[in-house]
Order: structure tokens, then C-alpha cells, then sequence
């Protein structure tokens, strides 16, 4: 291939002319790069984000006057600070409140753990009727009431002599108190109050319902509150030591036989209308009833064994009697909150015992021990030989 002399010159030239403009291209783009740069520099010098540094002398504000107006603060500002600890103290419950039972935990635990002082048992009893009839136990998990500081027992309510026969007054139902309670507290009859007020269940009453009450329907039990013992009863029961050797409660208790004919009379009477054949009352029985209750009052206890050890079985045993199979039951309530023979016959008659067609004798005993956790205390024991 050949190429003319004119073509090889045009091309010559057309280097070298892009070799001459090469130097300028790259200055001028260095000197854009330079002004752009300072630009940038300058902005970030004195824009919102500029950094602390002074590259040019300014002037000092005297700062004199600014600080005139903090010198004279108020005194009594700072006075308050220190009384602002008084307010986040615990307040004192001024009304009942609620309590969950913990593990290992009884009432007798419980009023000690709120300082709830000697009658902190029969408070907690009081504001808590379903542990009431459950002899006083409660479990892991239950909710209670626990009394506020400086709540005391109610006293027992008078009713005049003179009252008309029938005479009817309101009533506020206080915290364990039951139909029956009620009604000796005012000398009348539980069908009386029931009839009165048109109760359908005599056991759905609350606290702080107003009853119509007919007062002075009977005469007074001058024995019902506190209970005293029979002039014929000596203050220690038998002390029996053949068998299990069981013996009963060593204090200086009392016992109340009207309380003890009360249920024997509303057992059979229970008894008569499920068709049922009466129970005849055995004192070998009632022997074995009394070892118990007066053992759970002088000790407080609220349990089938003794504080010997002792079972049901045993007690009767010791009393030679020889049974087939033995029954017992429990009940533990201030005479003052209603713990009348009324009253230990109801928590019984739901279980089942009492009307059980194999039972044949029964043996009921009442101690009632001031100093005890609950004063009275029944026991029934139901066997057949």
C-alpha cells in the first residue's frame, strides 16, 4: 500500500497540533479541581456543621451581664428539696385488703407477719368465713382478707329485755356471721329471718347486707356467750392410758352440754328426714370426743390427730370400744362470731358423715378454752361396733 507525500504530511500536522493541546487540557481541569476544592472548604468552614476551630480573630462578648440575674435565686425553692422523701412512704391501709396464702404459711403466721397482735386469728376468722368453716386451714394459693391496723372484734349486740316480742330492727351483717349467729344474738329463730327477708338460700348472705330482724322471739340462753360449764362436769377430761394411751388437753377448759344436745338432737333430726335410723348417744364415744376437743383447745389445734400422735381409731380404742369403723368430725369457732352446736352441725351435715346409713352411735363433746387460737371446739365421733 502506498501513501502520497501530501497525506503523510496532513497527518504530521494533525499530531502534533493534538500534542500541543494535550498540557493545556490538563492544567485547566487541575485548576477546576482546585477551585472546586477551595469552594468546598470554604462552605464547610462556615456552614451549620462548621468545626470548633477559630481561623479568624472574633470578638469576646463581655459575659458580665448575663450572669447578674442567676446570683439572687429564691430560698425557698431549695427549701422544699428536702421534704420530698416524706411523700414516698408506704401508705397504712386504712380498709381490709387482699392476701395471697404462701407456702408453709397458716393464720397463726399470717397475723404475725402483719403485726395483727392477740385477737389477729379471730380477725382473720372474722373477715374470712370460708376458713372459718374450714376449721381454720387454709392452702398455698388462697386468697384471704388481711385487717387493717387497728380493726378490732365487734361486740356482741344487746338486746333489751323489754323488746316487744317481735319487735323488728335492722341489722348490718358483720364479717363471720351466719343465720344462726344472728339469731342468737337477738333472740330470735333462723326460720324467723329467713321467712322475713325471703331468703332463698340462708348460706348466699354478705357482709354488709341489711337483714330485718324479729327480736325477743325466744328466751335467752344465759349460757350462749361464754359458754360455762355443767356444775356436775369437772374441768379435766378422763385420762386414759390402756390402748393408744391417748389423754385429753390438761388446761382448765369448759364444756357446754346444751351445745353438745343441740346436735345430737339436729343430727337425728337430719337423719329422720333422709329415712334414716336414729344414732343412739354412746359415752364411750363421747369420752373419745371429748380427749379431742379438749386436747385441740388447750393446744389450738385444728386437726384429727392428737397431740399425742393419736387417730381417731386410737381414741376409741382406748375407751374399749371395739368398732367396725370409726368417723370423726371437727369444728373450731368463736362463740362470739356464732360457734354454737348450730353451727358446727352445719359445716358437718355437707360431708356426708353425719348421715351415713352404717353409723349406729355417736359421741359429741364441746371445749371451749379462752386463751385458744378459736375458744370452742366441737368434736363428733360416729362408729359402729
Amino acid at each position: 500500500m502506498t501513501m502520497d507525500s501530501g497525506s503523510a504530511g496532513n497527518v504530521i500536522s494533525s499530531y502534533r497540533k493534538r500534542q500541543q493541546r494535550g498540557p493545556f487540557i490538563i492544567w485547566g481541569i487541575a485548576a477546576l479541581l482546585v477551585i472546586v476544592g477551595i469552594i468546598v472548604l470554604v462552605v464547610w468552614l462556615t456552614g451549620d456543621n462548621k468545626p470548633n476551630i477559630a481561623l479568624f480573630a472574633t470578638e469576646t462578648p463581655t459575659p458580665t451581664l448575663t450572669f447578674t440575674p442567676t446570683i439572687t435565686p429564691s430560698p425557698t425553692a431549695t427549701a422544699t428539696m428536702t421534704f420530698t422523701p416524706t411523700m414516698t412512704l408506704t401508705p397504712t391501709p386504712s380498709a381490709p385488703f387482699s392476701y395471697i396464702i404462701q407456702e408453709g404459711e397458716s393464720l397463726a403466721v399470717v397475723a404475725e407477719k402483719f403485726e395483727l397482735g392477740n385477737d389477729g386469728i379471730l380477725l382473720l376468722l372474722a373477715l374470712n368465713p370460708l376458713v372459718a368453716n374450714n376449721n381454720g386451714i387454709v392452702f398455698v394459693g388462697q386468697e384471704i382478707l388481711v385487717p387493717n391496723p387497728g380493726m378490732e372484734l365487734p361486740t356482741p349486740t344487746l338486746v333489751p329485755a323489754d323488746l316487744p316480742t317481735g319487735t323488728l330492727l335492722n341489722y348490718t351483717i358483720q364479717p363471720g356471721d351466719t343465720i344462726a349467729a344472728i339469731a342468737a344474738k337477738f333472740n330470735s329463730t333462723t326460720d324467723a329471718i329467713i321467712e322475713e327477708n325471703e331468703l332463698e338460700n340462708a348460706n348466699a348472705i354478705f357482709v354488709g347486707q341489711v337483714l330485718i330482724v324479729p327480736a325477743n322471739l325466744i328466751t335467752p340462753e344465759p349460757t350462749r356467750l361464754p359458754p360455762t360449764a355443767d356444775p356436775g362436769i369437772t374441768a379435766t377430761p378422763t385420762q386414759v392410758s390402756a390402748g393408744g394411751g391417748t389423754t385429753g388437753g390438761a388446761c382448765d377448759y369448759e364444756e357446754n352440754s346444751a351445745y353438745v344436745a343441740q346436735i345430737f338432737t339436729l343430727v337425728n333430726d337430719a337423719r329422720s328426714t333422709q329415712g334414716l335410723s336414729p344414732l343412739g348417744l354412746s359415752s364411750q364415744l363421747t369420752d373419745a370426743a371429748l380427749i379431742q376437743a379438749s386436747d385441740m383447745a388447750c393446744n389450738s389445734l385444728t386437726t384429727h390427730t392428737g397431740s399425742d400422735g393419736s387417730s381417731p381409731t386410737d381414741r376409741v380404742a382406748a375407751q374399749g370400744y371395739t368398732a367396725s369403723f370409726v368417723l370423726e368430725e371437727i369444728h373450731a369457732q368463736p362463740p362470739e362470731y356464732g360457734g354454737d352446736g348450730q353451727a358446727a352441725f352445719d359445716t358437718w351435715i355437707g360431708g356426708g358423715n353425719l348421715l351415713n346409713p352404717a353409723v349406729t352411735e355417736i359421741g359429741i363433746a364441746y371445749a371451749y378454752f379462752a386463751d385458744s387460737a378459736l375458744g370452742g371446739y366441737f368434736v363428733a365421733v360416729l362408729a359402729a361396733p
